[in-house]
Parts: C-alpha cells; structure tokens; sequence
C-alpha cells in the first residue's frame, strides 16, 4: 500500500467519524415550574373569593444570565456554566411569576392574588415588585436563590423592601432534582413575603 492509498483511506476514516459525529442529535431536555392542576385548583379558588381583597404581582425582573433561557450552574465564585442541553420549557420570569402566585394563594387564603394587569388596578390593596439575582445551581451542590421583593400600596408607595437569600441541599444528582429544589425555595420566598404583610399591619 502506498502512501498516497494510506492518506486517502484516512482521510475517509475521518470524514466518516466526522460526519457520523454530526448526525448524532443533541438532546436538550426541557424544565418547568408550574403544575397545571395546582394552576387549574387555583383558578377554582380565585373564582369563590372574588370579594377578598387583592395583591397584585409584578411580572419578576431577573438578572440578565437568568433570562436566556438555559439553566445556570455557578462553577467558580467567577463562573458561570449556561446550559444548552438544560433549559426552560418556557420565559423563566413567566414561570417564575406564576409559581408564586400559586404558591401566596395558597400560603395566604386571606387575600386574592393576581399577575398586575391594568384591569385590576382598581381592587388593588398592595402590590409586590420582585427582582431575581440568583436561579442558580451551585458547585457545592445546593441551589441558591436571591434577590429583593418591595411591597408597594395601592397609591404606589414603598411600605417595606427585604432581601431573601434561599439555599436549598442537593441530595440527589441531576438537573429535574435541582429544579425541584429551585420550586422548592420558591415556596419558602411566598412565605417570606407573607410574613412581610405582618411588618405593615
């Protein structure tokens, strides 16, 4: 076998593993938050308290590496992992918004929750701005969320701002336990936030 025929037959033995390589697909895996039959309980209840009054929810505002879409992993105090084959099945600050009016609904029965809207300026008593730092999951096997909720009345001045900073352990591996978790520390930012409503009574 000559040289020639030996640099031919490798560069076919590279062009076949090259393309077998990219035809290979590329399996992303979607995540969300939101329960549809905790959302479908949950309009049940709006619809038999209409006379409570009424907080209003901001959509949540969210550092700009939370918004892309991808899950993040914090690697080095520095450095931050974006995930392609992890992602969000939908806009995270939807999701996000979403969950915890489900979750204040059900944490405080007392008061009618609502995503604010135009329409329900009127009714409203207070309303909650929530700003996102961190949706993270960390190196040290915890996930962290952070950021600073404002309670605003119904005139648009400032009653109370508080920061939360949440971790929640990672006991098992992969990314559907992570974002268990993540949900999980949005049920303790509702309470939080409910034991707020005490500070301005």
């Amino acid at each position: 076998m000559n040289s020639n025929t030996t640099i031919q037959l490798l560069v076919l033995c590279l062009v076949s593993i090259f393309s077998s390589c990219a035809s290979t697909p590329i399996i992303v895996n979607y995540y969300t938050l939101n329960n549809i039959d905790a959302n479908n309980k949950l309009n049940k209840r709006i619809v038999s308290n209409e006379q409570v009054p009424t907080i209003l929810i901001s959509p949540v505002k969210l550092a700009d590496f939370l918004s892309t879409g991808a899950l993040v992993m914090q690697l080095r105090s520095h450095q931050i992992q974006l995930s392609n084959q992890h992602r969000w099945a939908d806009n995270l600050s939807d999701a996000i918004t979403r969950r915890l009016l489900a979750n204040l609904s059900k944490t405080v029965p007392s008061f009618h929750f609502e995503k604010n809207e135009l329409h329900w300026k009127g009714n409203a008593q207070l309303s909650i701005n929530i700003s996102f730092d961190q949706f993270t999951v960390l190196a040290d096997r915890t996930v962290l969320t952070s950021g600073t909720f404002w309670l605003l009345d119904k005139h648009n001045k400032l009653m109370t701002k508080q920061s939360f900073n949440i971790i929640k352990p990672l006991t098992k591996d992969g990314y559907n336990h992570a974002v268990g978790q993540l949900e999980s520390s949005l049920i303790t930012l509702a309470e939080k936030i409910e034991s707020s409503f005490e500070l301005i009574k």
